[in-house]
């Protein structure tokens, strides 16, 4: 514990004392100048005056700041038919595994599912009641089915929680009932578009998953992880934020979960611990060439028409994709999954990491360019019934 606590005070004592000596230089001008003036009993009222007019000036800062980021958040969703065998697309125009578990798809939201499927879309309003603007950082959305585990929970009586709950990660197998509705998505309009929210006016974002035809009811829980911070207009802050949205698309993109072997690599993300880390890590993350070579390979692929040249390239160009994140991204998630490993185990948390002399000088820089106090956290849950037509 002194080995943590020590270097930590060492910078807080060197800074505390620079800024006392810097209001004392300050506060002595100001106490002999009044003096001078006005004699020693008015200069002492004075001085309590201007101390209760910084303590009202601080709680209206406060409470200002409270009221800047405050949003209600709502889910909807709706399901759609599934669709019949005689639709059955070629192998070639299939969607490839994987292509609704991650990345910035190319396909509208509404989009046909395939045969015997169905696409179930939440959509998260974001309703800000607060005073001022806020930007969304992140909107990590996850689900899992109360089934098995979670039905066992219930019997024996007591609520089901988040980890009882049956996951279906984006490398599951056909017969699961969703591949991919477990693991955790960025939930964004695109990458360079900002989710701004205004005072007193909403937006809405929307995540989509296929799901297989079921019979009966189906109970599901999601959970949202959003985070959001007062809005900035700064040009260096929102190329800051195009450049975190880019790493967290390139995380949760398919190449990169097959090379990581992650069955749910946001989901890391998705606490305070993981995310106050992972700003750490995240321009190591934002290669702006991985979107472009996706983009590029589904252009080229879009045009092949025959099913036995359309598997190939796509071998060929997913292992390229793959390739390319192992040499480029996965240096820099190692370190981070190294890092979170001590967090994870240690009771300290994320403070542990704060002995590192190195770690303490790149979270200055993080705090320069996201304030932990502009900060807000929200962790809602969402229960869904789906029925059976």
């Amino acid at each position: 514990m002194q080995h943590v606590v020590l270097p930590v005070l060492a910078d807080t004592f060197s800074d505390a004392l620079q800024n006392l000596a810097r209001l004392g230089q300050a506060f002595a001008g100001v106490l002999t100048g009044l003096i001078a003036v006005l004699g020693v009993p008015l200069a002492l009222r004075q001085i309590v005056n201007v101390q209760r007019e910084m303590r009202r000036y601080e709680a209206e800062r406060q409470h200002r700041l409270d009221a800047e980021a405050n949003l209600n958040i709502t889910a909807h969703y709706s399901l759609t038919r599934a669709a019949p065998p005689e639709r059955l697309e070629p192998p070639h125009r299939q969607h490839p595994k994987g292509a609704l578990s991650g990345g910035v798809s190319l396909q509208p939201p509404d989009r046909e599912p395939q045969p015997g499927k169905r696409l179930l879309r939440l959509d998260l309003t974001l309703e800000n009641v607060g005073e001022g603007t806020v930007d969304i950082l992140a909107c990590l959305v996850a689900a899992r089915e109360l089934e098995r585990q979670g039905q066992e929970v219930v019997e024996e009586g007591r609520d089901a929680q988040w980890s009882d709950l049956t996951r279906h990660y984006w490398n599951a197998g056909e017969q699961c009932f969703s591949p991919g509705l477990s693991t955790t998505k960025h939930t964004v309009y695109a990458p360079d578009a900002l989710a701004r929210v205004k005072s007193h006016s909403r937006k809405t974002l929307a995540r989509v998953d296929q799901v297989r035809d079921f019979e009966g009811e189906v109970y599901l829980l999601y959970r949202a992880f959003v985070v959001a911070r007062r809005a900035t207009r700064n040009t260096a802050d929102l190329q800051g934020w195009t450049t975190l949205q880019r790493a967290l698309l390139n995380v949760n993109a398919p190449a990169f979960r097959e090379v990581s072997a992650e069955e749910d690599p946001l989901g890391l993300v998705a606490n305070p611990d993981g995310w106050r880390l992972f700003l750490h890590f995240f321009e190591g993350l934002a290669d702006p060439k991985l979107p472009l070579m996706r983009r590029q390979a589904d252009r080229e692929q879009a045009t092949i028409h025959d099913p036995i040249d359309y598997e190939q390239t796509r071998q060929r160009l997913d292992a390229e994709l793959q390739e390319y994140c192992r040499r480029q991204l996965m240096p820099t998630w190692k370190a981070f999954r190294a890092d979170l490993e001590r967090i994870t185990q240690s009771p300290q948390g994320f403070q542990v990491l704060i002995r590192n002399a190195a770690f303490r000088r790149r979270q200055k820089e993080i705090e320069r360019r996201f304030p932990w106090t502009d900060q807000e956290i929200w962790v809602e849950y969402f229960y869904l019934t789906l029925e059976a037509e």
